[in-house]
């Protein structure tokens, strides 16, 4: 596993806490893993698109 820094606006922190004091996540981490696990589900495919095309552009032109 994997650790990361990240710095969130305090509004976003506050909502993520409260839905920690509610119940709905164990801690902060489950918060951010769910977030982040929702958002690739719902954009798999223009993810997909997107990564298929930056590397057709790479193999075409050879630039970064």
């Amino acid at each position: 596993m994997k650790t990361i820094h990240a710095k969130i606006p305090d509004r976003l922190y506050c909502e993520m806490d409260r839905l920690v004091k509610q119940g709905w996540f164990r801690n902060h981490e489950d918060v951010i893993d769910q977030a982040l696990r929702r958002f690739i589900e719902s954009h798999r495919t223009e993810l997909m698109e997107n990564f298929i095309r930056e590397d057709v552009e790479w193999g075409l032109h050879g630039t970064d």
